[in-house]
């Protein structure tokens, strides 16, 4: 299976793909952020260097991030990947070609705005990761209110009402232009339609990266 860099605006789906890929193909899901608490977590020079930064408020520098991914990469090498988060700048991204020599491929979710809103007014989440909608019968957990993961108690987040996620959506938009205009002059770009089933979306990703 090919490498994924997942694109994705808020509430596209992105957590529920990346744990069908995860059940069916093997993959891991490396997520920035995860890295980036695991890092500070561990108590490693690293990880106190990234503790410093965000503490003051302060972005990871393209350098630190890219030190970060490559030692994760380093680590579960030849194994198929989800990044997640990463890249979120056109040097980074660049950086990555080199890293991964061309063995990915770039999945956009696909999903306009006012369909995202819908998805948000619906959404709960669990402290275990997995995201639940009462919007969407193939979402809904088999007991209100209650993960059917673990069995803890659901939550809505609290970013997760319009306003706050109109933000976070046009914040989205405009910060990756740049990369999907990039990997889509590469060839690497394959858009997803997400407003559809979730099998059905899965099957098109699972078509995108086997190795045929």
């Amino acid at each position: 299976m090919r490498n994924i860099i997942f694109i994705a605006p808020p509430a596209a789906g992105k957590g529920t793909q990346s744990n069908l890929l995860k059940e069916h193909f093997g993959y891991i899901h490396i997520s920035t952020g995860d890295l980036l608490r695991a890092e500070i977590a561990s108590g490693s020079k690293l990880g106190m260097e990234v503790k410093n930064i965000i503490d003051i408020g302060n972005l990871v520098s393209d350098d630190l991030m890219i030190d970060i991914i490559q030692n994760k990469l380093t680590g579960i090498k030849g194994k198929p990947f989800i990044l997640d988060g990463f890249p979120r700048t056109l040097n980074q991204a660049k950086v990555l070609d080199e890293i991964l020599d061309d063995d990915y491929e770039v999945i956009y979710l696909e999903l306009d705005k006012e369909d995202a809103i819908k998805r948000i007014e619906g959404r709960l989440t669990c402290s275990c990761g997995k995201s639940y909608n009462l919007n969407d019968e193939e979402l809904k957990p088999k007991v209100t209110g209650i993960c059917d993961n673990c069995g803890k108690k659901l939550v809505k987040r609290d970013d997760d009402n319009v306003e706050a996620f109109i933000i976070r959506y046009d914040n989205f938009l405009n910060n990756t232009k740049v990369l999907v205009d990039y990997y889509n002059n590469k060839n690497k770009l394959h858009i997803v339609d997400v407003n559809r089933n979730i099998n059905d979306i899965f099957n098109d990703i699972s078509r995108i990266v086997a190795n045929d």
